[in-house]
């Protein structure tokens, strides 16, 4: 059983940008976020007592989660993240029971984020999710949108992409994913958004792509408007390397310039951190 628990972190007199509404559009473009009060950065937190434990209970939520949205909506929509933490998901998603019970057929994947290199390259979070479950499951190729293959400029990946999903969710309004499946980095990013970027600030693309730096070179990216605007958002957190920083974003200030991961504030969906226990080691008993 994981133990749960609150956390709310009252923002500074700094203005978060990461909650927002959709108006209405009257062209066929995907429509455009417009600020409005944030809500505060409040997860459920749910710690469990190995990786293997972790692993194996977020497959179940994955599994209702997908369920769930088949019976409401007729589809279920997640947007996954790549990444060394998923893997352990993803095996667990590919291999019975949840190989029969996910509607495979009614599934469909897009990604949070991308590195801009080829579909093959081995830094792909796409080709990732190919070993690790795609090429295990039987969802249809037509229901996987990879973000980009690194053929053209970053930027025009990232506007294709959001072409391509104003296609699928349809004109004037946010996308909704079912689940978005995010990790947090150790220095407390989210998808590919880093500390200190000016694309943390973004309010009218779905989708960003930028140069980013030396060292962690191009990406594409989901913005804050359409993680927020998911149903559910499931961080994943393994390991002790992760613990200080993840300490830092739950139960320290309210900094997200420094902290990105602390922009997940959805305003209608819910938030769900779940950890191992090694990763939850210096939070409050």
């Amino acid at each position: 059983m994981a133990t749960k628990k609150k956390v709310k972190t009252r923002p500074k007199a700094v203005k978060s940008k990461a909650a927002l509404k959709t108006p209405k559009t009257k062209s066929n473009r995907p429509a455009k976020a417009a600020q409005s009060k944030a809500p505060l950065f409040q997860p459920e937190i749910r710690v469990y007592p190995t990786p293997e434990t972790l692993f194996q209970e977020t497959a179940h939520q994955f599994m209702q989660i997908a369920r769930e949205a088949v019976n409401e909506r007729g589809r279920f929509v997640a947007a996954l993240s790549g990444g060394s933490t998923p893997k352990g998901l993803f095996q667990q998603i590919s291999e019975e029971p949840y190989r029969t019970l996910i509607p495979w057929a009614k599934t469909y994947f897009f990604w949070v984020d991308e590195r801009h290199v080829p579909l093959t390259d081995g830094a792909s979070n796409y080709r990732m999710t190919q070993e690790f479950l795609l090429a295990k499951v039987p969802i249809p190729k037509a229901n996987v949108f990879p973000m980009t293959d690194g053929s053209q400029p970053v930027e025009r990946a990232a506007s294709v992409y959001e072409i391509k999903m104003g296609k699928f969710f349809g004109a004037g309004a946010l996308p909704a994913f079912d689940l978005t499946l995010l990790g947090m980095g150790d220095d407390g990013h989210t998808a590919s958004l880093f500390p200190g970027m000016p694309q943390l600030n973004e309010l009218h693309k779905w989708v960003v792509g930028y140069f980013v730096d030396e060292a962690r070179k191009e990406r594409v990216s989901l913005t804050f408007p359409v993680l927020n605007a998911s149903r559910n958002l499931l961080v994943l957190v393994e390991g002790q390397k992760k613990a200080e920083r993840l300490k830092d974003a739950l139960e320290g200030p309210s900094e997200p310039p420094r902290l990105p991961i602390q922009y997940l504030r959805p305003a209608g969906g819910k938030l769900v951190f779940a950890m191992d226990a090694a990763a939850a080691a210096l939070l409050k008993k």
